[in-house]
């Protein structure tokens, strides 16, 4: 008797805190034929109206993306990258201008699925890197920028359902193409405008085996900025105002 009691007091508890999706965010049931399209319609008006954020239901500004992540350290790579390079500091921006976003979510597996093309996703960031681009030494701090075009990635939440709420197990992020990286790192060399200048060239000419080299990390990086961001969202939102009624 103890025991339902507490489970009872659980369930109302829970039930309590949940808050409903914002009144302009589209919502899908999954008994419907059609979900996975609604579901994909849904997800790009979502991220179209992320130019603010949703404190509500933990939804932040995709337009100028803070990483709520400190530091974030970079191992040397194997063929053109040959540094250390820690960032910090971290802004996204682009992330809600998709040129095409396709969700789909399977409710056997509870794995949802989102597949995203970027015309441009452009990143600014406090750094600090010491090694070798191919066989030219680098090494300096202070401010970089990332220029990520024509990206393709597949973004995927593995979620658990528990007392009528969904719990993040595990997210990932893969680049499936890549159409160019533009890159530059200032104050190089303490401010040596001619060194700088020739390593970003480098760099820049060298764009495919550096992201090569870096893109563990970066999709390491990205899958947590997703996966913080939903989880967020399933903290607060309950299974059936996200996904309707089993």
């Amino acid at each position: 008797m103890i025991n339902r009691i507490v489970v009872l007091v659980v369930l109302f508890t829970a039930s309590c805190f949940s808050v409903p999706l914002p009144s302009t965010f589209k919502k899908c049931n999954r008994k419907q034929a059609d979900f996975n399209q609604c579901l994909t319609t849904a997800v790009q008006d979502a991220f179209h109206q992320l130019d603010k954020p949703y404190p509500e239901v933990g939804l932040p500004n995709l337009k100028h993306f803070i990483v709520p992540v400190g530091t974030i350290r970079f191992g040397a790579g194997t063929s053109v990258v040959h540094f250390t390079h820690i960032v910090k500091n971290v802004k996204i921006d682009k992330l809600a201008d998709f040129s095409s976003l396709n969700a789909s979510m399977d409710f056997n597996t509870n794995v949802l699925r989102l597949d995203i093309d970027y015309p441009i996703v452009k990143f600014d960031f406090d750094y600090e890197v010491d090694g070798k681009v191919l066989v030219m030494p680098i090494k300096g701090q202070g401010s970089g920028q990332i220029h990520l075009k024509n990206a393709s990635m597949v973004v995927t939440f593995t979620l658990e359902e528990k007392n009528k709420y969904y719990k993040l197990v595990n997210s990932t992020m893969t680049f499936k193409k890549m159409g160019g990286v533009m890159i530059n790192l200032e104050n190089l060399f303490d401010g040596n405008k001619e060194l700088s200048d020739r390593i970003n060239v480098v760099m820049n000419e060298n764009w495919k085996g550096m992201f090569q080299d870096l893109k563990d990390g970066y999709q390491k990086i990205n899958a947590e900025v997703f996966g913080g961001m939903f989880s967020n969202v399933l903290d607060k939102v309950s299974a059936a105002e996200l996904f309707g009624d089993p």
